[in-house]
């Protein structure tokens, strides 16, 4: 088990109750950008885990959340005080960016594994060959970290950004797609499970077969 300890918390959104929270890790942390680590408490006397995953590329004993006020113990680490401690175990999670081209849908705060792998371009100055950002969000202030995603677009060839705040994603994804011809590319999917599983599902009613869609849901 790993201790985790606040070092600094900032309110991305008021509308939402989004927070980016910051801790110090008792070790350094080796993960794949992308994935989760568990976060281990206890409730009513039994042991409960919540997952949350990171939103920069390994950094060290830093470990970055974005999250909101969705259930007992996000509620919990929001109200966490700086010097607060927290256990966690990980890294795991499969979403993580392939060879090839790729296609990433992102909802709301499902962002956080994406903000991850692009930090982790970004760092290497990798080319991206050619990889869509496409983030969906109820207005401009849910679209979280925008300012990293516009610095990918600006200096990583082939990446591409669509903030998408209160537009459908349809048409712009069928554009995209049209584009690339009979290629399908990687899809990665991330958001809540409503935002989530119909994009699945399309992609699989047009032949994108199970190992080409990368697929994380947050409940």
């Amino acid at each position: 088990m790993i201790a985790a300890t606040l070092a600094s918390k900032r309110l991305l959104s008021e509308a939402s109750q989004t927070w980016e929270l910051s801790f110090t890790c008792s070790e350094p942390l080796t993960y794949q950008p992308g994935q989760f680590y568990s976060f281990v408490t206890e409730r009513d006397g039994k042991q409960e885990v919540r997952a949350y995953s990171l939103t920069q590329a390994p950094d060290g004993d830093r470990m970055v959340l974005c999250l909101n006020r969705a259930g007992w113990y996000s509620n919990l680490l929001c109200d966490l005080e700086t010097g607060g401690a927290v256990q966690v175990q990980g890294p795991y999670g499969g979403f993580v960016l392939h060879e090839g081209p790729g296609i990433i849908l992102a909802d709301g705060v499902g962002i956080a594994p994406v903000a991850a792998i692009v930090d982790a371009l970004l760092r290497a100055q990798r080319n991206a060959g050619s990889l869509h950002l496409l983030h969906t969000a109820s207005s401009e202030s849910e679209l979280f970290y925008r300012d990293r995603f516009e610095q990918a677009e600006r200096e990583i060839a082939g990446f591409r950004y669509l903030p998408l705040a209160g537009v459908e994603m349809a048409p712009h994804l069928e554009e995209i797609l049209s584009q690339a011809g009979d290629e399908k590319p990687t899809a990665y999917i991330v958001g809540l499970n409503a935002f989530a599983a119909p994009l699945r599902q399309w992609f699989k009613d047009r032949g994108w077969d199970r190992k080409q869609i990368v697929f994380e849901r947050y409940d």
